[in-house]
């Protein structure tokens, strides 16, 4: 298996770029649950930098052991690439801490406006077309989002959570910024010059919050947050695929999924059994994603 450098393919199924999208949110959502997961002792900066040191160690070895894929690192949009990681890295260091320092529900709920700030910034920046009728699925996801959020109880945010709470929409924002980003490089850009460089630059930028917030580790702890780095490639690789078949502003909507895979992770990690809200929540979720999926596809603008 090779990373080949795809052409943009506007023209081609939203339900392919809708079902890449919706993987690559359940793998990143698995790397925003793993402080929760590690019980609260690793700081939000020693996660993400592990995460990028970890993509940097697999992406090496794909090059080295694979010579032919060298080439394909070369870039023209280097400065990008580092923005990219500045905006991917912070967004991911925000979720985290606000996860941490807040009700975790509450500050899922408030990052889920990432998929907001997906759509406006792809019809404002990217100059993309969203019909009435996409725009009317896009509030079904949602209303969906809000059922389960106000069924939850997290929309009451505490005075002494205003810190997080802040910490989590700037996170949703700059995720989306992101987002907007991977948009553009994958119009030109390698798989592996995309992968190769956040992976670099994050490993860079993010070893100071790293190690201003370091707590010792063992051997056996560095070893599974290292895991999150071939984690965070192929959740990566999920939005580069999305992104080249679908507009950014479609798969926008497909972030509130996040309730889906919360719901997952919830059962499955922490025993964690549904509301009947939540059910209803998800069934809003998956109908307004699945007329996206299916949706007309349109050309792609001049």
């Amino acid at each position: 298996m090779t990373y080949a450098t795809m052409k943009p393919n506007l023209a081609g199924s939203n339900l392919t770029g809708v079902f890449w999208a919706f993987l690559g949110v359940g793998l990143f959502g698995f790397i925003y649950i793993s402080g929760r997961l590690s019980g609260g002792g690793i700081s939000a900066g020693q996660l993400i930098w592990f995460r990028y040191v970890g993509a940097l160690i697999a992406m090496t070895l794909w090059i080295t052991i694979f010579p032919s894929e060298r080439a394909k690192v070369r870039s023209r949009q280097v400065p990008v690439h580092g923005l990219r990681a500045m905006a991917g890295g912070g967004g991911g260091m925000a979720a985290i801490y606000a996860a941490s320092h807040m009700s975790v529900t509450s500050a899922t709920a408030i990052g889920l406006l990432d998929g907001l700030f997906v759509i406006i910034l792809g019809v404002v920046l990217l100059g993309e077309r969203f019909s009435a009728k996409q725009w009317a699925a896009a509030a079904l996801c949602l209303l969906g989002a809000a059922v389960v959020v106000l069924a939850s109880g997290a929309a009451t945010v505490r005075l002494e959570d205003m810190l997080p709470a802040s910490a989590a929409l700037l996170g949703a924002f700059l995720v989306a910024t992101e987002s907007i980003m991977i948009k553009k490089l994958a119009r030109s850009e390698t798989s592996v010059s995309v992968l190769f460089y956040v992976s670099l630059f994050g490993t860079v930028l993010f070893s100071v919050p790293a190690a201003a917030s370091w707590n010792s580790l063992g051997p056996a702890a560095i070893g599974l947050l290292l895991l999150l780095g071939p984690i965070a490639l192929a959740g990566q690789l999920c939005n580069i695929f999305a992104f080249r078949r679908s507009d950014a502003a479609l798969i926008g909507p497909i972030r509130y999924t996040w309730i889906i895979w919360g719901a997952l992770f919830g059962w499955l990690f922490f025993g964690e059994i549904p509301l009947a809200a939540t059910w209803g929540g998800m069934v809003l979720i998956l109908c307004g994603g699945c007329y996206l999926a299916f949706s007309r596809n349109r050309k792609p603008m001049q």
